[in-house]
C-alpha cells in the first residue's frame, strides 16, 4: 500500500503548500456536504470529476450521472449537513485523500426525523489547476 508522500523538513514552502492544499480541500468537502442540505447540483458538477467512481454507505457503486440523480431525487428536508473529523492525506502536489465524517440530519418529507452519520474517503486529483474528486466512499456509522 502506497505511502503519503513524506514532506521534507527542509523545505517551508512544501509545508506551506501542504496546508494550503490541506486547507482547500477541508474547504471543498465542507462546501460538498452542505450542497446536500441545500439541494444545490452545481456543486457535485462542479467538485466531482467526470470520470468520478463511487461506493455510497448502501455499498452501490456509482458515477457522476449517479450522483447527481440522486441528489435530484433527494427530496428531505436538513437541519443540517456538515463534515468534520477531516484529516488529508498527500500523495504529491496534485493527488490527495481525504478522510473524515459527514452528519446529516433533518426530516423526510413525511416529517419523519432522521439522523446518519458516514465515515468517508474522498480522493482528488488537481487537474487544469481546479481540484476534483475521482473516487469516493462512504459506510453508515452505527447509530449511538
Amino acid at each position: 500500500m502506497p505511502k503519503p508522500t513524506p514532506i521534507s523538513a527542509e523545505s517551508p514552502a512544501a509545508d506551506q503548500n501542504q496546508g494550503d492544499i490541506a486547507s482547500k480541500l477541508k474547504t471543498l468537502e465542507e462546501r460538498w456536504e452542505g450542497s446536500f442540505a441545500t439541494h444545490d447540483i452545481s456543486v457535485i458538477e462542479q467538485l466531482v470529476a467526470e470520470d468520478f467512481v463511487g461506493t455510497s454507505s448502501s455499498g452501490k457503486l456509482g458515477n457522476k450521472s449517479t450522483m447527481i440523480s440522486e441528489a435530484r431525487k433527494d427530496k428531505n428536508v436538513y437541519a443540517s449537513a456538515v463534515s468534520g473529523d477531516m484529516i488529508v492525506h498527500s500523495f504529491g502536489p496534485s493527488v490527495a485523500v481525504v478522510t473524515g465524517v459527514a452528519r446529516e440530519s433533518g426530516k423526510t418529507p413525511a416529517g419523519k426525523a432522521f439522523s446518519h452519520a458516514y465515515r468517508f474517503t474522498d480522493t482528488w486529483v488537481e487537474r487544469n489547476g481546479e481540484w476534483k474528486c475521482v473516487a469516493a466512499s462512504a459506510m453508515a456509522l452505527p447509530k449511538k
